[in-house]
């Protein structure tokens, strides 16, 4: 054999050598290939619940009575939520003799809802009132809440199977001793959400 002809023997062998080993970098290439688009799927869920805007409404306002407050000494009206008799201390005392409209009472609030959906109330811990005619200004302190389906629970309610409840709003009044005559008011911002 002369040296070109082993030398084309050789030639041809590297050449399929070579084929071989392209079509398996091919065959390797395409199955990895068919491994990256083949993809798995898979279906989710989004979903939304639509209820019953919640609502308050105010039925009666806070009120300390018609009180007096001696010149010697300071005096307080606790107004509990519960519409448990209102009390009174040191100098401050209660003027109303029956007639109505002068007694202390809690406010009330009705509110409107999603069926059996407990809720949160959300009070400011003070306010102060404002006289209106000496512009003079007495603290509401201990601001305190009572709903009458959820009556052990602290700022919650519950409504019940037709939506409904109410809740009470209580607090202290201080009053500072030669507080001048004068009619005090102030706003009572109230915030009810579901929980």
């Amino acid at each position: 054999m002369t040296a070109c002809t082993k030398s084309t023997k050789r030639m041809r062998q590297a050449a399929h050598g070579f084929a071989a080993f392209a079509m398996l970098a091919a065959a390797q290439a395409g199955h990895a290939q068919s491994g990256i688009q083949a993809g798995a799927q898979a279906t989710g869920r989004a979903e939304a619940e639509v209820i019953v805007p919640i609502r308050a409404v105010p039925v009666s306002d806070l009120s300390f009575g018609l009180i007096v407050v001696g010149t010697a000494g300071d005096g307080t009206v606790e107004v509990a939520p519960d519409g448990s008799p209102p009390r009174y201390t040191s100098a401050a005392r209660s003027t109303c003799s029956g007639e109505a409209g002068c007694a202390a009472h809690p406010a009330r609030f009705d509110v409107a809802g999603e069926p059996r959906r407990s809720y949160r109330i959300v009070l400011p811990d003070q306010i102060r009132a404002r006289g209106t005619r000496t512009g003079a200004s007495l603290a509401v302190v201990a601001i305190r809440v009572r709903s009458v389906n959820a009556g052990t629970a602290l700022a919650e309610g519950v409504l019940d199977e037709a939506g409904q409840d109410s809740f009470f709003v209580g607090g202290t009044l201080q009053v500072p001793a030669g507080t001048r005559p004068d009619v005090f008011r102030a706003d009572l911002p109230v915030i009810v959400t579901y929980n």
